[in-house]
């Protein structure tokens, strides 16, 4: 099976696990099959499905233990509970796949602590909600961009890059050779989830937006404040990791969420509609 199938399929494994635990209101067990779900995400997003699958070709297929000295030594108490779930999960179930499924996201919890990544990992829990969503690389044109993604020879496949002021998802096949930058609105959906309450005071305002990132420069935003341009007001996003700032525009933003809203409407009425026989 692909690893892109395997991945998706043991996070699907853990919705289901979740779900029934849910249903029997064992409260405790969903944060960690939640903190399980969140190592899932932390390997897709930092680009490393092939850097994994090269990690699964490498186990010793006669060992005798599922779970890696490494994780043992190095795991923190919430995924040593979900690796006790997930061997007990393996243990009881007899559907082949199913064992399949669970074997792969045990196996991804061995892979985040033998390639001793724990710090990364909760640096990315710690981040996820008060700093701007995670990007691998900063380039500012689409050229600079895929000059970078063709000069590899393996590029990360998931992931973002950020070109300019807007995040580009990285897709890339192993098998295919494929491989493209596509844009994404990543960072709409957090500055809709960071500005849904009142909005800052204006910052400072500019004439230009050349006059505003020079500004910026010295006033680092954290993780953004509002600025005007031209009149126009503007988040200003800083990006630690490159130390530079995005703007977005809020019309924009909200152009945005009103071409969404309207597309999701429309889809809706075309589901509502009967079906003619």
């Amino acid at each position: 099976m692909p690893i892109h199938d395997l991945l998706n399929s043991g996070l699907l494994l853990i919705g289901s696990l979740q779900h029934a635990a849910e249903s029997a209101g064992r409260i405790e067990e969903i944060a960690i099959w939640q903190h399980l779900r969140n190592q899932w995400n932390f390997t897709i997003i930092t680009g490393q499905v092939y850097v994994f699958e090269d990690y699964l070709a490498s186990l010793d297929s006669a060992r005798t233990s599922y779970v890696s000295t490494a994780f043992n030594a190095r795991a923190d108490p919430m995924s040593q509970q979900g690796m006790t779930l997930l061997l007990r999960e393996l243990d009881e179930q007899t559907d082949p796949a199913r064992k399949q499924y669970t074997l792969v996201i045990i196996d991804l919890l061995n892979f985040i602590a033998d390639s001793d990544q724990y710090e990364a990992f909760e640096n990315y829990l710690v981040d996820r909600y008060s700093n701007p969503p995670l990007a691998i690389a900063f380039f500012n044109t689409r050229q600079e961009a895929n000059a970078w993604l063709n000069s590899l020879s393996e590029p990360p496949s998931g992931g973002n890059v950020l070109i300019g002021d807007e995040y580009f998802s990285i897709w890339y096949s192993r098998e295919s050779g494929f491989r493209e930058l596509s844009r994404n609105d990543i960072v709409e959906l957090f500055l809709d989830d960071s500005s849904s309450n009142q909005l800052p005071p204006v910052a400072a305002s500019f004439n230009t937006r050349e006059e505003a990132l020079e500004w910026l420069t010295s006033h680092p935003a954290s993780p953004m404040l509002l600025v005007t341009i031209a009149g126009e007001r503007y988040h200003a996003v800083y990006h630690k990791k490159f130390n530079r700032h995005t703007l977005h525009s809020l019309t924009r933003l909200r152009e945005e969420r009103e071409r969404i809203k309207a597309e999701q409407e429309q889809q809706e009425d075309q589901e509502a509609e009967p079906s003619e026989d």
